[in-house]
């Protein structure tokens, strides 16, 4: 707070002195040599540190509180010459007009780019900040409804994981590593000022804040990734900020755009899996395999019934489409509409959209369609008014992703590799086939895809209101207004035709869910910016307050009287099942400062300050300050760099600061209480009862230590621009569960006891390869390392986290937390082969030592194989990642191709533990007819044995390094001859995901099946597929 009190003193003491002086004014247009066509975002400055300005939509840009006197005055914009007018004469209260035209030639590091409440050049960043420009989301990439994904493999340090293939799911994004190990570890996305926040949990594999977003609308993505960058952000920063800026109007005459697009997908990999012959001896032998004593067992299948066996392909049955152009294709379909204008005093754009996705699963699609309109009017010459308003439906049809019968997180694709080929998807009856497995009905996966109904809906509303006072020359008050109104539902219903067992009876079961949520912000600035001394100063004092309001409902019932209505009919239901209610508040209140200052326009020093209050933390730790600095030298402005031709721009950047992460469950700190049921007379009672969880009032942030040293330069008259970075962070205090004694009445608390490290370097290079003619050729390259080590457990060693689909393993755990090692870190069964007749038995239970079942190291050397023998044995973050673009253009024709790869990442492959380990369970790959017999030793796959534990092998882990033909685009800007009336035109045809290459034997090696749960990555639970795109589309602009 007493930060914040100088800096609002250091923005506000000189103002009537400042006001007093008699200043002038420099102003002009920066337009395309080439064109005349006005360039907005151009930066103009005047030379030796003093003020500049940002030109418009419509290329014009001020410079006002010019002391008289003469000036240099430079424009620059990234991709274009720097252009610099001497000898500028600026007298007191008049203006000088300075007009430039701009060639388009080589890289430039003076692009505008959004820092948090304002924009700066890039020249002038003092943080490590990554930009992704729209055309990279929308131009070179295929229409897609996750925004997130447009960041895959273009910004340094940015890992993007696709949670799953299926339509509208979101992806896993972490920012130079993993900071959390319960709180939510996925970065603040903020959309034209208004957070658009995911809750308290990034663990659901379906989360996508971004899935109302139209890509279309994106002007460009900022990613704030090191202290001094996202401190501004505060409680909200430690994972990273991603500021996403949508399109606005320009003045000019009016643009009408159109562009309709249409394409379809196809499975890019099967996996060929058993007949019904093959798997009926498998299952023979298995059982032989396990009996102990062979010559008494039964045998499920007889010669006969193996001989006239047929077989029933249910992966093929479950997918609209395969890797053949025989198979039919599941089609996607987008389009947009823009039109935007304006006058000097007012500018506008309003825009539609609409996308249908097919998924390639039975079941299974994605459709969104929304309206935009963004308004810009300059009421007065001192005042300013912007508005933004966004209305968007999504609805998504999801197949059955959880599968109990086979493992959970399981999907119906999963389910079809594994249920029985020899059965007829329907009996002679025409009613469903159910397999019987040890007396378990085995859900018929094509019945449940085609059955069973999982409607989800998502609608949001999101607006704002800005409002600019321009004070003074130097002063401009800003505030804005802004809300997000959402409603999320789900519909669920299974009919009688299904045996899901989703209720007792096993008959049709109904459930429908409506999650209403409301969030406001209000935030009001004062920014202060003016030559001080020999440089300028650019001061930001705020406050911000943001509250939200969460609702849920659901609803529970069974046995329907008809199929035929669904969910439409709950009370006829023959039994109402138990439902819930409940309503979540919480708030957040925050002071924020920034000072930046340009010494000579060489040396720049940033400082930021944010104190936060939320509602979500104990009563002795609401409060919590989160400062930073940063220092940038610019180098290439010393004069010993004045008589060199080598470098262009040359700066050196240092930075530090804390950020916070508040990502938890809003009520996190109080002991709360629950619904215990009671039996009373034999009649179930529910009755209010303390919950398992004792509250916390001292309980606080994650807390998030940054170090980052940087270098950003151009050489060769800047045809190359490159900007490297290391860092080193901490993160301490992270929530951590603590057992209590049973005499406290409470199993656990939550507490603030460990911490993180993670550290790395970043690379990303752009080059002008050719630029001669009608021919042109730039490249873009990053490349990121990061390690990631836990430093502390509150005394413990490790923690073996107990988490969503590992309790069908042995030991319920997939990954283990330990000191000294990364987060990510595979947990099971050491094998070296398989046993082999002859080979020495080491193990007191010679059954373990049964030729063709897996050679077990025995790690702690007591002569048995248990579940302390269990070890490490595998990593799931990559040891290098990043993404490599090419774009071409000759005459009318472009093309855009993107690489996107990963190294030294590793995926533990659980769908194999119940389809690829020969137990004849179920029905297995194909890969298991290779399995060890006396007769086929020199194998990896065990022996057949119907009673092999459910473990984690390292086996199973298999190397999950890629190199992804991501997209490749090729268009064509057509002629004004074929426009009749158009402005200009533009076709193209965009691949996706075209070629992948991998060591992995799943369908993807880029699997996320929990999630952004940080305890269980690199994890293949079943994951839906990823598709093969190809996509044909036009753009007309009138």
């Amino acid at each position: 707070m007493k930060c914040l009190a100088v800096l609002a003193a250091l923005a506000l003491s000189p103002v009537h002195a400042l006001l007093a002086q008699e200043t002038g004014r420099v102003a002009g247009t920066v337009t395309a040599q080439q064109t005349g066509a006005p360039l907005a975002g151009a930066s103009v400055t005047l030379a030796g540190g003093s003020l500049g300005a940002v030109t418009g939509s419509d290329g014009r840009y001020l410079i006002a509180g010019v002391p008289p006197g003469t000036y240099r005055v430079r424009a620059r914009l990234i991709g274009y010459g720097t252009v610099e007018d001497t000898g500028v004469v600026v007298t007191a209260t008049e203006t000088a007009t300075v007009d430039f035209q701009l060639r388009a030639q080589a890289i430039q590091l003076d692009a505008v780019v959004a820092i948090g409440y304002a924009t700066v050049q890039k020249r002038d960043l003092t943080g490590a900040v990554a930009s992704v420009s729209g055309d990279a989301v929308t131009l070179r990439a295929a229409p897609t409804s996750n925004v997130n994904t447009a960041l895959q493999g273009r910004a340094a340090g940015v890992q993007v994981l696709s949670n799953s293939g299926m339509p509208g799911v979101g992806a896993s994004v972490r920012i130079r590593g993993t900071n959390s190990l319960t709180a939510n570890s996925e970065p603040l996305y903020v959309v034209d000022g208004i957070p658009a926040e995911q809750g308290s949990s990034s663990s659901d594999p379906k989360s996508n804040p971004l899935m109302s977003i139209d890509p279309n609308a994106i002007e460009s993505i900022d990613v704030l990734k090191d202290a001094s960058a996202k401190a501004i952000y505060g409680a909200r920063g430690a994972n990273g900020v991603v500021l996403i800026t949508t399109k606005r109007g320009r003045s000019g005459e009016s643009h009408f755009t159109v562009e309709s697009s249409y394409g379809f997908q196809r499975i890019s990999r099967f996996i060929p899996v058993l007949t019904g012959p093959q798997y009926m001896q498998l299952r023979n032998e298995a059982v032989l395999n396990s009996a102990k004593d062979p010559t008494t067992v039964k045998l499920p299948y007889s010669p006969a019934q193996i001989a006239s066996a047929q077989t029933y392909n249910y992966p093929a049955l479950m997918l609209r489409s395969c890797p053949s152009w025989s198979c039919v294709a599941a089609p996607q379909a987008s389009g947009a509409v823009m039109l935007s204008g304006g006058s000097d005093r007012m500018r506008y754009l309003f825009s539609g959209n609409y996308m249908k996705q097919d998924g390639i699963e039975v079941g299974s699609d994605f459709e969104r369609y929304g309206v935009r309109f963004n308004l810009d009017a300059d009421v007065s010459p001192r005042f300013r008014v912007a508005t933004s308003l966004s209305l968007t439906q999504v609805n998504r049809n999801a197949p059955r992703v959880e599968n109990g019968s086979v493992g959970a997180g399981a999907n119906g694709i999963l389910a079809a590799m594994q249920f029985d080929p020899s059965l007829a998807p329907r009996d002679s009856n025409g009613n469903w086939t159910k397999a019987a497995i040890l007396g378990e009905q085995v859900e018929n996966p094509v019945a449940n895809s085609s059955e069973i109904r999982d409607f989800n809906t998502t609608s949001r509303v999101v607006g704002n209101v800005v409002g600019e006072l321009t004070l003074s020359d130097a002063l401009k008050l800003r505030s804005t207004f802004g809300g997000t109104f959402g409603f999320d539902g789900i519909e669920f219903y299974a009919p009688r035709t299904v045996a899901s067992g989703l209720g007792p009876g096993g008959d049709s079961f109904i459930q429908a869910s409506a999650v209403p949520a409301r969030q406001l912000i209000n935030e009001n600035t004062l920014s202060f910016r003016r030559a001080l001394g020999p440089g300028s100063a650019d001061l930001l004092a705020g406050f911000s307050v943001q509250t939200a309001h969460f609702e849920n409902a659901v609803a529970r019932a069974q046995g329907l009287p008809s199929d035929a209505t669904t969910n439409n009919w709950y009370d006829a239901a023959r039994t109402l099942r138990p439902s819930s209610s409940g309503a979540t508040n919480w708030a957040l209140v925050s002071y924020l400062g920034r000072a930046n200052y340009s010494l000579k326009d060489k040396y720049l020093f940033t400082v930021t300050g944010r104190t936060d209050g939320s509602s979500r933390f104990g009563r002795n730790n609401k409060w919590a300050f989160f400062p930073s600095a940063a220092f940038a030298w610019r180098v290439s402005e010393e004069p010993f760099m004045q008589h060199q031709s080598l470098f262009g721009d040359v700066k050196l950047r240092l930075s530090y600061g804390k950020t916070g992460n508040q990502a938890i469950d809003p009520y996190n700190s109080l002991s709360r209480l629950g619904i215990c049921w009671y039996s009373l007379a034999g009649t179930e009672i529910n009755a209010l009862c303390p919950s398992g969880t004792r509250g916390n009032p001292d309980l606080k942030w994650e807390t998030q230590r940054q170090l980052n040293v940087g270098i950003d330069a151009s050489v060769l008259r800047g045809r190359i621009a490159f900007s490297v970075d290391a860092y080193h962070s901490v993160t301490n205090d992270l929530l951590l569960s603590v057992p209590l004694p049973a005499t406290s009445g409470f199993s656990s608390q939550l507490r603030n006891i460990g911490s993180v490290g993670n550290n790395g370097v970043e690379l990303s290079v752009t080059t002008v390869n050719v630029s001669s003619g009608r021919l042109a050729w730039r490249s873009t390259l990053n490349v990121a390392h990061n390690r990631n080590k836990v430093l502390e457990l509150g005394g413990a060693t490790q923690i073996i986290p107990q988490v969503r689909g590992s309790g069908f393993v042995e030991g319920g755990a997939t990954h283990v937390v330990r000191v000294g090692e990364p987060l990510g870190a595979m947990y099971g069964f050491k094998t070296i082969g398989l046993w082999q007749q002859g080979d020495q038995c080491y193990l007191t239970n010679t059954a373990d030592c049964t030729p063709g079942e897996y050679k077990i190291v025995d790690v702690n050397g007591d002569g048995k194989i248990d579940l302390n023998d269990r070890t490490i044995v595998g990593y799931a973050d990559p040891k290098v990642y990043g993404g490599l673009s090419n774009s071409l253009s000759y005459g009318p024709f472009s093309l855009d191709v993107f690489m996107n790869f990963s190294y030294g990442n590793q995926v533990v492959d659980m769908s194999r533990v119940f389809n690829g380990l020969s137990t004849g369970f179920m029905n297995e790959r194909a890969d298991v007819l290779n399995r060890w017999t006396p007769q086929n030793t020199n194998t990896d796959i065990p022996r057949a044995n119907f009673a092999r534990p459910r473990r984690i092998y390292s086996a199973l882990v298999e190397d999950g390094s890629f190199l992804r033909l991501q997209t490749l685009t090729l268009g064509y800007q057509l002629p004004s001859r074929l426009l009749r009336g158009a402005q200009s035109g533009r076709v193209y045809v965009t691949g996706q995901n075209l070629w992948i290459g991998t060591k992995y034997s799943g369908f993807d090696p880029e699997v996320n099946s929990m999630g952004g749960d940080p305890r269980q990555r690199g994890v293949d639970d079943g994951a839906y597929p990823r598709t093969r795109v190809w996509n044909f589309g036009v753009s007309l602009t009138f």
